[in-house]
């Protein structure tokens, strides 16, 4: 019988001028986690984009307020879920006629949907972005208007972190200062989880970068 493929061990030819492969320079990222609701997601897959990364950009983070920070806007939307019903109970109310009663309702829950509406697009679409080149800084303004800042990673000059006070400080979130020489001389990521890891990786970031330019001065 013929034989059809061979297990026969080769060895590659190594040229002189050829260079060694460069180990990952990055395992100082944390392991990949988080979905696209995540208010810490690392190293997403290839399908999460943006709309103005470049084709070989790579996203490495992306950060939002820390969920907790939602439980304000959250209680609030159940004591006006639940208002209506306590309002039947006023004098005010019961007197007028029981189709004006059925409307103030029906307009009352939409005007409740609307206000979970906007508060949950505000902390979804208020968002920064760390690639392997910059920090994209996104602030949503409503449906119709946002502001997208940038910088590149090698025009960083100072990363400093707060936690939020003792709530912050119980579950570890707070606020990213990002001094950069860029356009934009000030970024600041608001409230987000583990402030001092994300600061120590744009730190590494930063020194990443600059040694890439400095070698490719040298060469």
């Amino acid at each position: 019988m013929p034989e059809l493929y061979s297990a026969t061990p080769t060895t590659p030819e190594v040229l002189p001028n050829e260079p060694k492969p460069v180990a990952n320079s990055r395992d100082f990222l944390p392991p990949s986690k988080g979905n696209v609701f995540s208010a810490f997601m690392v190293s997403p897959s290839a399908d999460v984009r943006f709309e103005t990364q470049e084709p070989e950009e790579e996203i490495l983070m992306i950060l939002r307020a820390h969920w907790i920070t939602n439980i304000p806007w959250l209680v609030m939307a159940v004591i006006l879920f639940w208002s209506p019903v306590v309002l039947r109970f006023f004098p005010l109310l019961v007197s007028f006629p029981a189709k004006f009663q059925f409307m103030f309702v029906v307009i009352w829950y939409l005007i409740l949907l609307m206000y979970l509406f906007e508060k949950f697009l505000s902390w979804f679409f208020n968002m920064t972005i760390i690639t392997d080149e910059r920090i994209v800084d996104i602030d949503f303004v409503n449906l119709t208007s946002k502001k997208v800042s940038d910088a590149d990673l090698d025009k960083i000059q100072d990363v400093s972190f707060t936690n939020a006070g003792a709530i912050g400080t119980i579950f570890n979130y707070g606020d990213v200062l990002v001094q950069t020489a860029a356009e934009v001389s000030e970024f600041i990521f608001e409230r987000v989880p583990d402030p001092a890891e994300v600061a120590k990786i744009l730190q590494r970031l930063r020194t990443e970068e600059k040694i890439e330019a400095i070698e490719g001065r040298v060469r």
